[in-house]
């Protein structure tokens, strides 16, 4: 059974906007006033927005589902695209995804989301939040045989921020691609770092995180390697090490 099945009443709780697809088509419905509904939830809850988390049953993975972010795909559903129904006097949107490629009808265009297919949904990124005593700051020091507490500032901390982060970006690391799901299982779908591209000290107390300019998901290993430097090493520079040590 899918996973997103399994949980659905859950993620619908939370604003998500739940959807199954048919199996062979990829067909199916959203509804305006369902979306409206989402958007509300999503925000009393305290998010920006919500996600289509579009899901199939009969296959043979329980991760066979996206988890789109509807401001990735809010121009398809429009009113101009809006669809009415016969069979049972609704309005809605008619959605086919297949192979990673979202079409609403009367758009005349595709969307691509695959990167976002098997996204971990939102409550095993809440999940995932709880604890990540080996993420690094920008104020520790390293000596070779001392005995260093490791602590985190509260901007890369912020649940809400490292869960947008995540499902902007994903949880495969921005630099060399390392996934903890594909190498660890499905329990470990979602758990990145987070990094902070800007320098922490250059922000002040009442900084607001912007999770799509200000964050990217990177793995333990090069996230050390970013702080292994005074200034911080830029991601850039990180695939640069890496691209020299394979030459």
């Amino acid at each position: 059974m899918s996973i997103v099945q399994q949980i659905r009443k859950a993620l619908e709780k939370k604003g998500e906007y739940v959807i199954r697809a048919n199996l062979d088509s990829g067909w199916f419905a959203v509804f305006p006033k369902k979306v409206e509904t989402c958007r509300i939830t999503a925000r009393t809850s305290g998010r920006s927005e919500f996600n289509l988390v579009v899901y199939r049953t009969k296959t043979k993975t329980e991760r066979d589902h996206y988890v789109i972010p509807f401001s990735h795909v809010a121009d398809l559903f429009v009113e101009a695209s809006l669809t009415y129904s016969e069979v049972n006097k609704s309005i809605r949107w008619n959605c086919t995804l297949k192979e990673g490629m979202l079409h609403v009808s009367h758009t005349g265009k595709n969307s691509d989301v695959s990167r976002f297919y098997q996204r971990p949904l939102i409550s095993e990124v809440a999940s995932l939040n709880s604890a990540f005593p080996e993420e690094i700051s920008e104020d520790e020091s390293f000596t070779e045989g001392s005995v260093v507490r490791v602590t985190v500032n509260r901007y890369e901390r912020d649940s809400e921020a490292r869960r947008r982060c995540i499902e902007l970006f994903g949880s495969v690391c921005s630099i060399c691609g390392f996934d903890f799901a594909t190498t660890y299982g499905s329990s470990m779908v979602g758990f990145i770092h987070v990094h902070h591209l800007t320098p922490l000290h250059q922000v002040g107390k009442d900084y607001i995180v912007n999770p799509q300019t200000d964050l990217a998901p990177v793995c333990p290993n090069c996230h050390a390697v970013i702080h292994s430097k005074k200034p911080p090493l830029t991601m850039n520079q990180v695939r640069q090490l890496m691209q020299n040590n394979n030459m």
